[in-house]
């Protein structure tokens, strides 16, 4: 039986060792968020997105940032130093409770250190990805493999979470995930060879200051994103789509399983699994076709993700709500390779990562105004009501760029 391309990259040495690596700190990353959301919403209740937001509120803070760092660092380096310290800030939690001293403030602090880290990561990350590939097609396999990781960890994670929360105390999942960052700074080293070395400019002596460069550099990478239509209004529904996202799913299923459902944090796990199976299968039927029109099939998986959220508000059990988000993930990674292909292969090798870290920043802008929008959205109404608002603004949003970009590619 042939396997989808983005299988058959896994055959390339370094393609596999940094995937393997990755996909074991999407675990880690996952056992972290479950932990903190169940905190959460028990403590808290709709007002968790508060705390969930500092990690998308540091991102934003320091997305531009890295983008720069990747495009004028050794990358490799950033990537390694990167792991280790997010390794050594989350090893504070579970010291924490050991001492009983865990707090929330305690895990919105190190939300907000792992975000701001991650901002610095992901585009080193994104950005060495061409090199790597070599070619369009492995490029695009390559990506759809990547983004496979989290989603990934979405499936099977919130079952193993439930295996093992028999044998250790909810706080050692933050262990976990300290354990995976290190792994993940191992297996890059490991890779020295494979990474394009990128040397720190020569400074040259009257230049402008360091500061006002990087603010060059940033206004140079927005200049080239405006100019790509596709791309810029790409980035503009990636802005809308997390908002309504992270309103809709990370506390608005978990509402909706407590209330509707009276459902446990096993039912929740299963919802979550279910959206990462619907995410699984779309990245590696995604990543392994080719697609002529890129542009549109991003927003067909729009309407994709919104008809999922809206039919979800219908359901009356649990295997119906099942369907509904593993129908809805379908659409994710419809528009996230897309939108990364579009990235890498339409603009200059130098500035893959301030672009990509632009993407990302907007990204986490959505992503926390959604998340600080959850509470006063469902405390005025109800969840399904919630939901179901978040799900029409998708497919207005998917509709929208559909009929915009109809003509084009």
């Amino acid at each position: 039986m042939r396997l989808p391309r983005s299988l058959t990259v896994l055959r390339d040495r370094t393609i596999s060792i940094l995937w393997f690596s990755q996909v074991f700190s999407a675990f880690g990353d996952r056992f972290h968020e479950i932990a903190i959301v169940w905190y959460s919403i028990q403590l808290i209740g709709s007002e968790a997105g508060f705390i969930l937001a500092g990690g998308s509120l540091a991102r934003l803070a320091f997305g531009l940032f890295g983008g720069v760092l990747a495009d004028r660092w050794n990358r490799q380096r950033i990537l390694v130093t990167v792991d280790l310290v997010r390794a050594a800030a989350v090893a504070t939690l579970p010291l924490a409770a050991i001492l009983g001293q865990l707090s929330l403030t305690h895990l919105a602090v190190v939300a907000i250190i792992v975000g701001g880290l991650s901002a610095i990561f992901e585009p080193s990350l994104q950005a060495s990805l061409p090199d790597l590939a070599h070619d369009s097609a492995t490029l695009q396999a390559t990506n759809g493999l990547m983004d496979v990781t989290s989603r990934l960890a979405r499936v099977f994670a919130p079952g193993l979470a439930g295996l093992i929360i028999a044998w250790i105390p909810l706080a050692h999942f933050f262990s976990i995930d300290a354990v995976t960052f290190l792994v993940s700074a191992l297996a890059i080293l490991a890779l020295h060879n494979a990474f394009p070395v990128h040397f720190k400019p020569e400074v040259i002596p009257g230049e402008m200051h360091p500061l006002r460069r990087v603010a060059r550099d940033i206004g140079g990478a927005f200049h080239l994103v405006y100019a790509n239509r596709p791309v810029f209004w790409g980035l503009i529904a990636i802005t809308l789509m997390n908002m309504t996202w992270n309103a809709a799913f990370t506390v608005g299923v978990a509402l909706f399983t407590q209330q509707r459902m009276q459902g446990d944090v096993g039912a929740y796990g299963l919802l979550v699994a279910a959206y990462g199976v619907g995410n699984v299968l779309s990245n590696l039927v995604v990543g392994s076709l080719t697609i002529r029109h890129r542009v549109r099939t991003l927003f067909l998986g729009k309407i994709i993700l919104g008809l999922g959220f809206w039919l979800f508000t219908y359901s009356t059990s649990l295997p119906a709500a099942m369907v509904c988000m593993a129908t809805a993930a379908i659409g994710g990674p419809m528009g996230d390779i897309m939108l990364l292909l579009m990235i890498q292969e339409e603009f200059p090798a130098d500035q893959i990562g301030k672009i990509y870290s632009t993407r990302m920043t907007l990204s986490s802008a959505g992503a926390s105004l959604g998340l600080m929008l959850a509470g006063p959205l469902f405390n005025s109404m109800a969840v399904t009501t919630g939901i179901t608002l978040c799900a029409v603004l998708m497919l207005l949003i998917g509709f929208t760029g559909t009929i915009r970009f109809l003509r084009e590619g």
